[in-house]
């Protein structure tokens, strides 16, 4: 049931966001524009809810590779059951993509040519990679640091409804980041948008073209620096959390 939850978990966090990305980017949507109010809404709801199930369905909740390993490094999580929940991951990211592929099958056929690949990964407004980078992991820290001293002070305080507060929490968290969207595309997040692109690249995607998935990007900015980011964010909190 752990490594279920993960995947659940991880599928209503990456669904929700991808659908309101694919209604503000693609023709024939009621949608189609982005408004920054609506982006922090969806993405704080998406990340929110998909924390409250993962924890109700009582797993670890990490829904984010970074996550993941710090927890190997750090907290002693067996690798082969770290890389059982990466997996999770990866295909709760593939069922996401495959499913707004479903739903929105006519909006990506009658889109053309515009640009997809965004939608399903993340990128700033100016790409400076050496930025790019320190940006990545620092947006990374924080928004998990918050997670993380968040919900260990509403663990450490009362047992009632706390798969409700942690999704509270989550989106609390998602919303406050919202101010790095310039600078990180608001990915902090492997999971996000480095698993995203592969299946991007993988599956038949209406009028995907040739469209080409930005791989140097993803893997040094959206995969390392996510991933240090959600290293330190570990051990950062759990360091605290012993002194408390």
């Amino acid at each position: 049931m752990s490594y279920l939850s993960e995947f659940v978990g991880s599928l209503i966090f990456l669904l929700g966001g991808y659908a309101y990305m694919c209604n503000i980017n693609l023709k024939k949507t009621l949608v189609s524009s982005l408004n920054y109010i609506e982006l922090v809404v969806a993405w704080s709801l998406a990340v929110g809810f998909g924390l409250a199930v993962a924890a109700i369905m009582g797993g670890p909740a990490y829904l984010n590779p970074g996550v993941v390993l710090g927890s190997v490094i750090w907290n002693g999580l067996p690798l082969v059951e770290a890389l059982i929940y990466i997996l999770m991951e990866f295909l709760a990211a593939g069922a996401a993509v495959l499913i707004c592929m479903i739903f929105f099958w006519d909006s990506f056929k009658a889109s053309g040519d515009s640009p997809k690949r965004g939608i399903f990964a993340a990128y700033p407004v100016e790409k400076n990679m050496v930025l790019n980078f320190f940006q990545e992991v620092i947006a990374t820290f924080v928004f998990l640091f918050l997670v993380f001293m968040s919900i260990a002070g509403v663990t450490a305080t009362t047992s009632d409804n706390q798969s409700l507060v942690i999704g509270a929490v989550g989106f609390g968290a998602v919303a406050f980041m919202a101010l790095t969207l310039n600078s990180t595309g608001f990915s902090m997040n492997a999971m996000r948008s480095v698993f995203s692109s592969i299946w991007f690249a993988i599956l038949p995607i209406p009028n995907k073209g040739k469209e080409k998935v930005d791989w140097t990007y993803q893997l040094v900015v959206n995969l390392v620096g996510s991933s240090i980011g959600g290293i330190l964010a570990v051990i950062v909190t759990t360091v605290l959390k012993s002194k408390m």
